[in-house]
């Protein structure tokens, strides 16, 4: 029997970053394919609007990814993109809501739930629909939500989650504990040891879990931005987001140990016309000092070739308590 499938709903100048940062991460949990994204799922040459209805039609889970500019404002005061019957949006959305599959509105850092007066009017259930959050800035924890609402969409039994790696730090003392027990028997007939005995070397992970910020200045012409970075993770593993032209990307293969951190975000790099969607990738590598972390990140794929950057991260210290009295 053919499994049900998760159709990713986003538009391309609203979402793109937050599609492949969920995209990587359903894939990785239900299998690339039961997931479709438009630049990965449909080929060249290919009619885009009956792929899209017939991959709506195969889906048992909607997500609308919905950003500020879902709606797909234009200049010059014409009505949005969305009040178009042509738009490939307003086609997916309006497509899952008459199959009546399950469609979830997902919405991106302080997004809002549209108002129904301003949708088409076969869009208008979308507005009474139970919208999950996703942010950058709790974008582990929200992804592990917006994860076990698609298994119950999709009618599967939740996964328990992993169990935790017992530290290296604790084998080590099982160890220590079992050969001196093995040698109480022994203790006496043998000279006790000089000289200083090494400690066990610390295992403890890295204090990197929290936000951290940057002005990164890219290998282009003009082009500094400010950047958000949010780790989490235990023992050596990280996970998070990272943003890359301000729009927040999933870490993604994130690791962490005494030596520093590593990770890896991907972009879908609009190109011009029938040029398709080429998927770009950033390697991040990290060394901490105190409260900086110094980066390399080099960016692979795409249309251009790139040189390595180097930047600063620095955490974001809390907001500090109001003085009392």
């Amino acid at each position: 029997m053919r499994q049900a499938h998760i159709f990713i709903s986003y538009r391309r100048d609203d979402a793109a970053g937050y599609a492949r940062a969920v995209y990587d991460e359903l894939t990785r949990r239900f299998g690339a394919e039961r997931v479709f994204i438009d630049v990965d799922d449909i080929n060249a040459g290919q009619p885009f609007s009956e792929v899209i209805q017939r991959s709506v039609g195969e889906s048992a889970v909607l997500l609308a990814l919905i950003g500020k500019r879902w709606h797909g404002e234009r200049e010059g005061g014409a009505p949005p993109r969305i009040s178009d019957a042509s738009d490939f949006v307003r086609q997916e959305v309006a497509a899952g809501l008459a199959k009546g599959i399950r469609v979830i509105p997902v919405l991106l850092d302080g997004a809002t739930i549209p108002d129904a007066t301003r949708l088409p009017r076969e869009l208008g259930p979308l507005a009474g629909r139970n919208a999950l959050e996703l942010d950058h800035s709790r974008f582990a924890d929200d992804m592990a939500r917006l994860v076990r609402e698609v298994r119950e969409a999709l009618g599967e039994p939740a996964v328990a989650p992993p169990a935790r790696k017992v530290p290296a730090a604790a084998w080590w003392l099982a160890g220590a504990v079992l050969l001196l027990a093995g040698a109480t028997s022994l203790w006496q007939r043998s000279p006790a040891p000089t000289g200083p005995v090494a400690a066990p070397q610390s295992l403890a992970r890295p204090n990197v879990n929290g936000e951290w910020q940057a002005d990164v200045t890219y290998d282009w012409p003009n082009a500094r931005h400010a950047e958000r970075f949010v780790f989490a993770g235990e023992d050596g593993e990280l996970h998070g987001s990272a943003s890359f032209l301000g729009v927040a990307r999933g870490v993604l293969e994130g690791r962490v140990d005494a030596s520093g951190l590593s990770f890896v975000t991907r972009t879908s790099e609009l190109a011009g016309s029938g040029g398709g969607s080429p998927v770009v990738v950033h390697r991040y590598r990290g060394r901490l000092a105190g409260d900086e972390i110094r980066f390399v990140m080099q960016t692979k794929g795409g249309n251009s070739t790139h040189v390595p950057i180097e930047f600063v991260i620095r955490r974001v210290a809390p907001a500090a308590p109001w003085a009392s009295g």
